[in-house]
């Protein structure tokens, strides 16, 4: 089995086309330790983590080499860890790695970019500096610039925020500095001739992994001794092979689940709850994007129907919250929600939650003796005799006190399910429960 971890720099569609691979999300702390009890035989990493979430340690990497893993490195996350352990046995390919090793560049910010979550593929909203580097470099090489724009334009997007860094920002950079037929020239000259480093040294690894595969049959030697330490076993407690299999629920668990999915606001402190020992486990610094706490102030003036800025104005007066505060209060949001998507699947941690409390066995109970009611009168969640409107009724009216939803998608979310299906089977069944016991 070999596992690639790739994100903005490489579509996992286009890493499968190179290597027969299982393709995981870029790589953070904790990903290779919960790896290492499947025994892949080569670990190719492309992307990872520099912020939002722990990024990789070195440790990892030596503890999968030291199990007999060989590890690849390219591009971004994997090219800076692969010059950093190449003299252990880590695998750098492609251009980034070599000018890593050679010290030619030395910061993280010359692979960072902004990019977008999972849901639209990590799509990439900046351009990495070592992209640059390499096209600019090559626009001096075919005469299209001259060595001080070149020297100008590498300086001045260097000094640029990675996340700010584009082309058009660059070509801004040169209307200052070149006149407007060499702008002409050098805007065509790029649209033709523009390098995607990142992605490239990415194909040269998978090529290399696909051409190298026979070697995985025997186990990577290190050239090392692996040294067991404290903060080491910590995170081996914490996040290794036994604390990582999570995995989908069992039968019981999926039963304790749904029934606390009947109670939204229940199922959201326990998942809180989940989420806060996620973070402190992992000790992770997740900030939040301008844009997020935009998002964040639109819902707090929806939630207190704040339609007009006098409205807001007034809130905040009545509420003692001036600019400074309410800011800091939306930016904890904001991180907050930004905390989650990066967590992921909290199920487990969830029923970790509820046997910690001791009520676990009691949900349990309830559940097992509503499925053992309906099983005994024979009954299926699709005969409740209600359509599923007044299903929503009863459920939000008897079981939940709340308003009808207009929509609820965002009901979904908060409890954990993607599918309409499986939230009107829940209510089903338990409406049918409800009808039994009265």
């Amino acid at each position: 089995m070999n596992v690639v971890f790739a994100g903005p720099t490489i579509s996992h569609k286009e890493v499968q086309k190179y290597l027969d691979c299982i393709c995981m999300p870029p790589v953070c702390h904790g990903d290779l330790l919960g790896l290492i009890d499947q025994r892949p035989a080569a670990i190719g990493i492309i992307d990872g983590y520099f912020e939002g979430a722990p990024s990789v340690w070195h440790k990892e990497i030596l503890y999968a080499m030291n199990q007999g893993v060989n590890v690849y490195g390219s591009s971004s996350m994997g090219a800076l860890r692969a010059a950093e352990l190449h003299t252990f046995g880590m695998r750098g390919e492609g251009k980034i790695f070599e000018w890593y090793r050679d010290l030619v560049i030395e910061d993280d910010d010359e692979v960072a970019v902004l990019h977008g979550p999972a849901e639209v593929g990590y799509t990439a909203a900046s351009e990495p500096m070592v992209s640059i580097r390499a096209t600019l470099g090559l626009a001096l090489e075919h005469g299209v610039i001259d060595h001080a724009v070149h020297d100008e334009l590498i300086a001045g997007a260097k000094n640029t925020f990675y996340k700010k860094r584009s082309w058009r920002s660059l070509r801004e950079h040169a209307s200052e500095l070149i006149n407007d037929a060499a702008l002409v020239q050098l805007e065509s000259w790029l649209d033709q001739n523009r390098i995607d480093l990142k992605k490239n040294d990415a194909i040269a690894m998978l090529k290399t992994m696909a051409s190298e595969q026979e070697e995985f049959k025997q186990p990577f030697e290190t050239n090392f001794n692996f040294e067991w330490t404290n903060v080491w076993d910590n995170a081996y407690q914490t996040l290794g092979p036994k604390a990582s299999a999570g995995g989908d629920p069992s039968a019981n668990d999926q039963k304790v689940l749904n029934q606390l999915r009947l109670d939204p606001e229940a199922y959201q402190r326990y998942r809180d709850k989940a989420l806060l020992a996620w973070i402190c486990s992992r000790r992770t610094n997740i900030d939040a994007e301008s844009d997020q706490v935009q998002f964040e102030l639109q819902k707090f003036r929806e939630t207190n129907r704040l339609d007009t800025r006098p409205q807001l104005l007034d809130y905040m007066s009545q509420t003692d919250l001036d600019e400074e505060r309410l800011t800091s209060a939306l930016r904890e949001a904001a991180r907050v929600r930004q905390a989650f998507q990066t967590a992921g699947d909290l199920r487990a941690g969830i029923i970790a939650q509820l046997k910690l409390s001791g009520k676990y066995l009691d949900m349990l109970d309830t559940a097992n003796r509503k499925q053992s009611a309906l099983d005994s009168a024979g009954l299926l969640p699709d005969q409740s005799g209600l359509l599923r409107p007044q299903l929503l009724a009863w459920y939000c009216r008897q079981r939940i006190g709340k308003p009808i939803p207009d929509d609820i998608t965002e009901s979904l979310a908060q409890i954990g399910l993607e599918h309409p299906d499986d939230f009107y089977r829940l209510i089903a069944e338990d409406y049918l429960y409800w009808q039994l016991s009265r």
